[in-house]
């Protein structure tokens, strides 16, 4: 019996033995070469989607030793090397991967010291936007291009933007000749430009991003108009009654001649006296080509009793003192017309807005520079026994 407890003793002893020294050159073999080094990994990355390309914003953390990291996507088929210069750690490393496909991305980024030994794996995902996203973008509206009083700059007046649209890129021609941009914000619903180079192009594009994050904005195919040729409001500063012997006078009620030219949209306006047809001249207080003029109806009634229909424009430099016509040259037979067309009485939101902002009448190109101006009132809207108008501003073309 105790020989064979012997016996049992000495073969667990000998597979001690053993065991401790295989175990012992596992544990060399496994330090060959140094203890195992892990550069500190990269600590935040932040993933900005752009057109065919993500930004990627790198923070490299507090480890001193880190030379450089390495970038891997479409399954490490593509790479990326970044060199990493001294930094402390709350600098931020942007890095661009161009040349993407539209698409969602996973990347791989490990941080290396200067003897190659490799940081433990970080992963992030992002998505690269293109044609696809862009083509269901649009321009907003650009309901009218309007110029400044003295023809000075331009008003551009905006639709409602689309959603998720941040604003509107615009470029144009400055006085200068030179290319100037703007920037609308997406609540504006009105740009001005400082100054122009008439009948120039301007073209916008409305501004996107797909999310938040996105680092650049994507934009719709721009959309362009031509500029206007220089056009001001002639003052009314100067205008004047000139009271000739045939013309007609203010009909009452306090609705005076003089309320043509006050820049008051509202009543009261002008009314005549009971006679139809009949003519009233004004003194422009100086001679300039006119390129157009607005009229703009009573306001209490549009459309309707006697707002004015139909007229003639005459200009003259050298009135005749009796009244008479010799004197004068026809400018324009012209026609208030109602843009739906319905019967008198009837109107629509449009029929309004458009009688509010005024109505335009050309005056043929060429037209000689005049001083004096003679309205032939001929028809009403109401058939009634007078004429009443609201307001008048002429136009032209010259800039003196």
């Amino acid at each position: 019996m105790k020989y064979s407890c012997f016996i049992f003793l000495w073969l667990l002893g000998i597979s001690v033995w053993l065991v401790s020294c295989t175990k012992g050159d596992a544990f060399k073999k496994y330090m060959e070469g140094g203890e195992i080094t892990y550069p500190g990994r990269v600590d935040t990355v932040l993933v900005q989607p752009g057109y065919e390309r993500i930004q990627l914003l790198l923070v490299p953390g507090n480890d001193p030793l880190v030379t450089k990291f390495r970038i891997f996507w479409n399954s490490n088929a593509d790479s990326l090397e970044v060199p990493v210069k001294q930094h402390s750690g709350k600098d931020t490393l942007p890095v661009l991967i161009p040349a993407l496909h539209e698409g969602n991305y996973n990347f791989t980024i490990y941080s290396y010291d200067k003897d190659n030994n490799r940081s433990v794996i970080v992963n992030v995902f992002g998505t690269a936007y293109g044609k696809s996203y862009a083509g269901t973008l649009v321009n907003r509206t650009l309901k009218s291009v309007e110029q400044s009083p003295d023809g000075k700059q331009i008003i551009l007046l905006w639709g409602e933007p689309a959603g998720g649209e941040q604003g509107i890129e615009v470029s144009y021609v400055g006085a200068g000749g030179t290319t100037q941009k703007v920037i609308a914000h997406p609540g504006d619903a009105r740009t001005v430009l400082p100054d122009y180079t008439e009948r120039s192009k301007l073209t916008y594009r409305s501004m996107y991003k797909p999310d938040t994050t996105a680092f650049e904005f994507f934009y719709p195919e721009p959309s362009a108009v031509t500029l206007p040729a220089f056009e001001r409001e002639l003052s009314k500063a100067g205008f004047k009654v000139l009271p000739l012997p045939t013309d007609v006078k203010d009909g009452g009620y306090g609705w005076l001649i003089d309320y043509l030219w006050d820049n008051n949209y509202d009543v009261p306006g002008f009314a005549t006296q009971s006679v139809i047809p009949c003519w009233f001249t004004i003194d422009a207080g100086a001679a300039a080509p006119l390129s157009r003029f607005k009229l703009w109806q009573a306001a209490d009634r549009l459309y309707n009793q006697e707002n004015v229909k139909t007229f003639e424009l005459y200009g003259s430099n050298n009135p005749a003192p009796d009244g008479s016509w010799n004197s004068w040259s026809l400018i324009g037979s012209y026609e208030s017309v109602k843009p739906s067309g319905l019967p008198t009485g009837q109107q629509t939101d449009d029929d309004i807005a458009f009688a509010k902002n005024g109505e335009s009448f050309s005056v043929p190109t060429g037209t000689t520079a005049f001083r004096y101006y003679r309205f032939r009132l001929l028809t009403n809207w109401g058939n009634a026994q007078f004429m009443t108008m609201g307001e008048c501003t002429f136009y032209t073309h010259s800039k003196n």
